[in-house]
């Protein structure tokens, strides 16, 4: 289990219950849960980053989408962990969330060990830097 805090964001509120449950299993550390994409943009442009050490964000939202969220998390935190969630893993989606710094991806439904794994990388593969 990892001391470290994550935050999660998707616009429906079932995936964001099922992550946290997941992420409970993970961390001793926070999970912040955002349903609204601009508040979670606005909290990604904030020094509350400095102590985040992987965000998980749903690719297609209202208002702001996946992409757009990345890019700024890479502007304040360019390093931190970004696991970006999509129902529809399309070509020019992967190349574009890896041209803007996504680390890895998780294709919903996803299964719970899948998930987890990919988060104790991403987490162990940050503390190694």
């Amino acid at each position: 289990m990892y001391n470290c805090n994550i935050v999660v964001i998707d616009d429906d509120t079932i995936t964001l219950e099922l992550v946290q449950i997941i992420l409970e299993e993970v961390t001793t550390g926070e999970i912040y849960v955002f349903s609204d994409s601009k508040q979670a943009l606005d909290y990604v442009k904030s020094d509350n980053m400095d102590n985040i050490s992987l965000v998980m964000c749903d690719w297609l939202m209202p208002d702001v989408s996946g992409l757009d969220i990345l890019a700024a998390l890479r502007k304040s935190k360019p390093h931190c962990p970004f696991l970006m969630l999509t129902a529809n893993a399309t070509k020019k989606l992967v190349i574009d969330s890896m041209r803007l710094g996504a680390s890895d991806f998780v294709v919903k439904p996803f299964h719970t060990n899948d998930l987890i794994t990919k988060v104790e990388r991403l987490i162990r593969n940050a503390d190694d830097e």
